[in-house]
């Protein structure tokens, strides 16, 4: 069989620098079996090989600023997504033996604690001097940054400057962000130290940075509260850094505001979303009360404290419409025992799938508010709704167990069907294992 042409595999190459990388590995694990056997399969293969390794170095070279290439809800830097591709170019053009120097690098087993090859640094601070002297290899970069954002070309080469630092603060940063002991604390210090050294900006932009890297962006204040040896608001809010406060402050207000247009007749899906944006919410206020001295009229504790108000009423409110959503879900009839009343499983239809839905998105809700009810203060809200759902579903499954043996127990498939509704229900309350119990009693009744 005949190999690929030359113009084939330029082709190729272009190709494969304009998809994804997930679609590079699915590529590369799909024709890796079949590029054993040689042909045009092995060169198409081996293409796909350099180019995942080009992408994998590209990332490494470029770390400290790359994450501020990516799409974010944030409202924090950004800048467009083909940047570092179109640095990484400008780079093999003009610095081919920098480019080769930090490939054998990057197959060099790093040691613990071990800084990474100075030629990755070089590298960046080159990006930054083909950005500022506008050199022909850089001018689509140029282009697109400052397109995109005003003066981006020269802001951008501004975080290239920092890289030698970030990336140095980024391999410290799990430390940091697990346990901030006073040598952890005097490190960062020491690189925040550093950066301002630099240029006058270059304090809010080395915590951009840092920002932009974080799994869990509201994390930035434990970096803030060590710089700042654990600061009042008052004080922290007219600093340089007061944006990235803002940053959390304001993600809280988006968090609640998804929360109270949770509509639990969207199902499933819907309580977990509602469920997760409060968690977050309680989660991000914690982090502040643990990382910043909030007073109580202060700047920024007055509006932590309003919205620890808000999330804890806004979570009452929902949770108090659970067991009328159950009563849909799971009707009664009342029926007369001795001298009182008692609701009995009312099984004259099929389980109205409305209203089905709507119970199932406020358990969602109540399963996934476990976790940040106790901190937010609607823990004893929460345990309120946990005993009258554990009754309601307790009484539910053994009356209509009890149906389903009697000799007139009415219709069978009926039966089974809101058992299998109400396990569905217990496995939000109480864990899957709850509801197979429920599960396997109805196949042996």
């Amino acid at each position: 069989m005949p190999g690929l042409t030359e113009s084939q595999t330029a082709g190729l190459k272009v190709l494969f620098g304009m998809v994804s990388d997930g679609l590079v590995r699915n590529l590369q694990i799909a024709l890796a079996e079949e590029s054993t056997l040689g042909g045009p399969i092995a060169t198409v293969h081996e293409l796909l090989c350099n180019e995942a390794a080009d992408r994998r170095l590209r990332r490494l070279v470029l770390a400290p600023v790359g994450a501020l290439c990516r799409p974010s809800e944030w409202q924090a830097v950004s800048f467009p997504e083909a940047t570092p591709l179109l640095l990484w170019r400008a780079l093999k053009e003009t610095s081919p033996t920098l480019v080769e120097e930090a490939a054998q690098a990057s197959y060099k087993p790093l040691e613990p604690d071990a800084p990474t090859d100075p030629v990755y640094d070089q590298l960046c601070l080159s990006a930054a001097q083909g950005l500022r002297c506008e050199a022909r290899a850089f001018e689509a970069a140029n282009t697109l940054l400052n397109t995109a954002v005003r003066d981006g070309a020269a802001t951008f080469a501004n975080y290239l400057d920092l890289a030698p630092i970030t990336r140095a603060a980024l391999l410290r940063l799990p430390d940091w962000l697990t346990r901030m002991s006073d040598d952890r604390a005097a490190a960062a210090r020491l690189a925040y130290k550093d950066a301002v050294e630099l240029t006058d900006d270059a304090g809010p932009q080395f915590f951009e940075m840092l920002f932009a890297n974080l799994p869990e962006p509201w994390q930035i204040l434990r970096i803030m509260s060590a710089i700042m040896d654990h600061p009042t608001d008052r004080y922290v809010s007219v600093s340089e850094l007061a944006r990235f406060g803002d940053y959390i402050i304001d993600d809280i207000d988006r968090r609640l505001a998804a929360f109270r247009a949770f509509d639990p007749n969207k199902g499933m899906e819907a309580g977990i979303a509602a469920g997760e944006a409060l968690h977050i919410a309680a989660v991000e206020i914690a982090e502040f009360e643990t990382s910043i001295e909030l007073s109580r009229d202060g700047p920024w504790g007055v509006r932590i404290g309003e919205q620890k108000r808000l999330l804890a009423q806004s979570a009452e409110a929902t949770l108090d419409q659970i067991g009328k959503a159950l009563n849909a879900a799971l009707p009664q009839r009342m029926v007369r025992l001795g001298r009182g009343l008692r609701g009995l499983p009312k099984l004259d239809a099929d389980p109205d799938p409305a209203a089905l839905c709507r119970a199932e998105g406020l358990m969602a809700f109540f399963d996934h508010s476990r976790g940040s009810a106790a901190q937010s203060g609607y823990g004893a809200a929460r345990a309120k709704a946990a005993e009258m759902i554990e009754e309601r579903l307790d009484h539910y499954v053994e009356d209509l167990l009890e149906m389903l043996r009697a000799e007139d127990a009415g219709p069978a498939p009926r039966i089974h069907a809101f058992l299998e509704v109400t396990a569905g229900f217990m496995a939000q309350a109480h864990g899957e294992k709850a509801a197979q119990i429920v599960r396997r009693r109805a196949a042996a009744a």
